[in-house]
């Protein structure tokens, strides 16, 4: 009920703008309370296309995608998409310099928004979070705020967040603005007129909800600021929250919308390069890099890029735990996904083909038991109706069945969801209350993930 009444709330604001779609007067406190303390997305309306998605895509691309990690000789910076501002967060390349010297020929000639959306909707990715603007303060859209923008301030001089949001679109995947708060050359680019950081930010965030479609989700970032141009406290969280719910009711926000990924602010959780450990009450989203380190945006002669079954893994794990996967690229200087990043997609696109099934639209399936060993390893999800559990085998033991416990009595046929492994050899047995299938290695797997389908009866 809450929920219900933030929504109708945020629909009056919206509905009471008279010039433009996001010129909601500012709420109350008592307003940006009410929202603020509805938040979330475990089970509402406005969540159920990110809970069903699963397995999305992130991308750092700017700028900095020209260096690839090495300035004047040096390097690899890590993590190369900070590059102009790693350790005291703008002590590596002074904005100036950053303007003239990196953003200044920044020219992906070869980018190609239809190309990299094929990519990632043939892996199986359901939703694409694009760096709008990094920490670096360049924007990668047309805007009224900034000259430093990719239109303006480089000879590419194309709107990027335009066309991939416009590819999104048109080929069924969901486009979603990446944005840091803290911005490390809005002091010496932004337009005279605002009154403050704020205002400025503000401008920006009006121009994404307002000019590139139905925004689903904003995917804030950093909580670290320089000229005092933010806070990390609860009231700038709440403060940007309502902002953005009040301009756009229906649009998820991420916890980094005041105090970074350990917060419990926003609607979700989102964890770096680390899986959670057991189902979780507050939904999330793992972010991953493709490379085994912490570099989002492309390093020149990376090699070390992670294992294919490994990231699938993460997937099933992610989803059996009741969140969602999304897996990072960095396109290189000519806009252009790395070869080996292609390479991963490939092979999820081949198995989420024949999979996803037991990955998209389900649920944790509490009530099953898998073997979490070093000996033997699967995961189980279910479908929203209850009828179907999924068992995902990771790991087969060296002899023997893998046994999979349900916590209560039930009949079920198994089948494997690909065909070509034949027919399943099991047995059913009843313990305690409980059904306990064993079942037996077939000739032939999956060098990823071999997956059932329990049909429950």
């Amino acid at each position: 009920m809450i929920r219900q009444l933030s929504l109708c709330l945020a629909g009056l604001l919206l509905t009471a703008c008279t010039t433009t779609r996001y010129a909601a007067p500012a709420p109350t406190q008592a307003q940006v309370d009410e929202l603020w303390n509805a938040r979330g997305c475990i089970d509402d309306d406005r969540g159920q296309w990110f809970r069903d998605a699963k397995f999305g895509a992130i991308i750092h691309f700017g700028p900095y995608s020209t260096l690839g990690g090495y300035y004047q000789g040096k390097g690899p910076y890590v993590p190369s998409e900070q590059i102009m501002g790693l350790g005291e967060r703008r002590a590596t390349i002074p904005p100036v310099d950053y303007k003239k010297n990196v953003a200044a020929n920044f020219n992906p000639k070869n980018f190609d928004a239809a190309k990299w959306v094929k990519l990632m909707k043939d892996a199986g990715q359901k939703y694409v979070i694009l760096t709008t603007k990094h920490h670096d303060g360049f924007c990668m859209f047309k805007t009224a705020t900034t000259p430093f923008n990719v239109v303006d301030a480089t000879p590419f001089g194309r709107d990027i967040v335009k066309e991939l949001a416009d590819e999104c679109n048109k080929q069924g995947l969901v486009f979603s603005p990446y944005f840091s708060i803290g911005d490390w050359s809005a002091a010496e680019v932004q337009n005279a007129g605002y009154s403050d950081y704020s205002d400025y930010m503000k401008a920006q965030l009006s121009e994404l909800l307002t000019n590139y479609g139905d925004i689903k989700l904003m995917w804030f970032d950093n909580w670290w600021y320089v000229n005092n141009q933010w806070s990390n406290d609860e009231p700038h969280a709440k403060d940007l929250y309502s902002f953005i719910r009040t301009s756009s009711p229906s649009t998820l926000v991420s916890d980094r919308c005041g105090r970074g990924n350990k917060s419990e602010d926003g609607d979700y959780a989102t964890p770096e390069n680390q899986l959670k450990g057991s189902l979780q009450s507050r939904y999330f989203e793992v972010v991953m890099t493709n490379t085994d380190d912490e570099n989002w945006a492309w390093v020149k002669g990376a090699r070390n890029y992670r294992d294919a079954a490994d990231l699938i893994k993460n997937l099933i794990d992610s989803t059996s735990k009741g969140g969602n996967f999304v897996l990072n690229v960095g396109p290189n200087d000519l806009g252009e996904f790395p070869p080996e990043h292609i390479a991963l997609l490939e092979k999820f696109g081949a198995w989420t083909r024949v999979n996803g099934e037991a990955i998209y639209a389900t649920i944790p399936a509490p009530l099953v038991q898998c073997p979490q060993s070093v000996d033997a390893l699967a995961y189980a999800t279910q479908s929203k109706s209850g009828d179907a559990i999924y068992v995902h085998i990771i790991k087969w033991p060296a002899t023997g069945p893998v046994s999979i416990r349900i916590l209560k009595p039930v009949s079920c046929v198994a089948k494997f969801l690909d065909a070509s492994f034949g027919t399943v050899s099991y047995t059913v047995s009843h313990d305690a209350g409980c059904t306990v299938l064993s079942i037996q290695k077939p000739a032939v797997i999956d060098p990823c993930a071999t997956v059932l389908r329990l049909s429950i009866q």
